[in-house]
């Protein structure tokens, strides 16, 4: 190989572009895991270039077995019709195209590593369509969001919006005939072809959370009595939902020591 003329005009030229040449490449690792490390404390940027350059190639690819390789199991999937999980690959790739849409893709291809957004809950491509986290093999998808908030406006009668199992209580959210959410719950041993043990109706429905976190809360008042009914969503280390929580319950009332809480299976 030829030595260029201007390294044998002057070899300092040389010296001085491998060291431009290397500090460019460190500092890209930089900005490229900064993000990354921002959110969760891991410093091996080569790790999130290396999921983040996966992640497009299976993306444009429009290859379901690769994509799958990068989720984590359940994948929770927010469209305009509720929530949804994908327990594992074979439903991920039944329901490839109902997941990894095409605005979905397009938030992937429109957002470069140095691009995307860091918050507490996670790393966000595009406008929060996919949202990743780590786990204990490394960089996964943990949500994706198909139309965030377009929820219908006008939910019918009697439309199920959360199902609750608890040691003490069985527990439907539904709507009501005024349009707005209903809890009827049945205490531990009482058969649901029996009138509730409690039923509420005037409740109130609000998304929480932002990205993976998001999630769907009821709440209602009974009197002296609360009740609080919802998905989950991020709970701090000290409080983590067992593995087959869908939710919790929780119980209030004006008393101080009343408060009761439950997770959903």
């Amino acid at each position: 190989m030829s030595t260029p003329n201007f390294v044998k005009a002057n070899p300092l030229n040389y010296l001085l572009a491998v060291v431009l040449l290397t500090s460019a490449s460190s500092a890209q690792h930089v900005a490229a895991g900064g993000c990354y490390a921002s959110v969760f404390g891991n410093e091996n940027a080569t790790a999130a270039i290396t999921f983040d350059r996966e992640l497009h190639y299976a993306s444009a690819q429009h290859d379901a077995g690769k994509m799958a390789l990068l989720v984590h199991y359940p994948l929770r999937v927010n469209d305009p019709r509720g929530t949804f999980y994908i327990k594992d690959a074979y439903s991920l790739q039944g329901r490839f195209d109902d997941v990894f849409t095409a605005p979905v893709r397009q938030a992937i291809s429109r957002t470069p590593l140095e691009k995307a957004n860091c918050l507490a809950s996670g790393v966000m491509y595009g406008n929060g369509e996919v949202w990743v986290g780590l786990s204990d093999h490394g960089y996964v998808i943990t949500a994706i969001n198909i139309d965030e908030g377009k929820r219908p406006t006008k939910p019918q009668v009697g439309r199920v919006r959360f199902a609750c199992r608890t040691d003490r209580y069985r527990v439907v959210v539904d709507m009501g005939r005024d349009g707005t959410p209903r809890y009827r719950a049945w205490d531990e041993g009482h058969s649901i072809a029996e009138k509730p043990d409690a039923e509420v109706a005037g409740g109130k429905e609000e998304y929480s959370g932002k990205g993976g976190c998001g999630h769907i809360e009821w709440s209602f008042t009974d009197g002296p009595m609360k009740f609080e009914v919802s998905e989950l969503g991020c709970f701090p280390d000290s409080n983590q939902p067992p593995p087959a929580a869908t939710g919790y319950l929780a119980m209030d009332s004006e008393h101080p020591k009343a408060h009761e809480f439950w997770w959903c299976d």
